[in-house]
């Protein structure tokens, strides 16, 4: 049940028994997070400290490029444009975590934007999943996260399903995610029948 505090999202299902095909997703990416650039901090107990914190509205807008490797997608995903708003849970430490409603949009002079998916990005700063290949648990400069979304026009038969891997901060003010060499977007396509 939903609270004020914490609202339900609604992502995509799958259903036992039907055909669904999948396909690899491996894209680059760059872009910028936004923010306000001084937002007043309030004291959150974590453990024997206590840190200063802060909540505040924020905007991702990444540039969706090349297809890698093993990319299942090209023609499927065209290179577009991710922008996602909205808050995000920062400690003074940088310890932080991004949530917000994205849409990913194929943009074209003199044309209409078409929209080819929606759904949730969630980020998270100073985390590292990978320990025991070198990357410490609060690895500095460095994002991981997850999108999921449902398709529309002209890919509505598909869900989008994929981890985030990023060298970057979500921090106050403008911050740049510049190297599209190390960061990434891996995961799947699922189409229905």
């Amino acid at each position: 049940m939903s609270s004020p505090a914490f609202p339900d999202l609604i992502i995509p299902g799958i259903t036992s028994g039907v055909k669904y095909c999948i396909f690899r997703v491996n894209r680059t990416f760059d872009g910028v997070f936004d923010s306000p650039a001084d937002v007043s901090s309030y004291p959150c107990g974590t453990g024997a400290t206590t840190k200063k914190t802060r909540t505040f509205a924020s905007t991702v807008t990444w540039r969706l490029t090349a297809s890698l490797g093993c990319d299942e997608s090209a023609n499927i995903l065209p290179s577009s444009q991710v922008t996602a708003k909205g808050s995000t849970i920062l400690r003074e430490d940088g310890f932080a975590h991004f949530i917000g409603k994205f849409k990913i949009v194929k943009k074209e002079p003199n044309k209409p934007d078409v929209t080819y998916f929606q759904g949730t990005l969630e980020l998270i700063s100073r985390s590292g999943s990978h320990q025991k290949l070198g990357e410490a648990c609060d690895q500095e400069d460095h994002i991981e996260g997850w999108i999921i979304g449902k398709g529309s026009r002209p890919v509505a038969t598909y869900s989008l399903r994929a981890v985030i891997v990023a060298k970057g901060k979500l921090a106050e003010g403008t911050n740049v995610f510049p190297d599209a060499s190390v960061n990434r977007m891996t995961g799947t396509l699922i189409q229905s029948p």
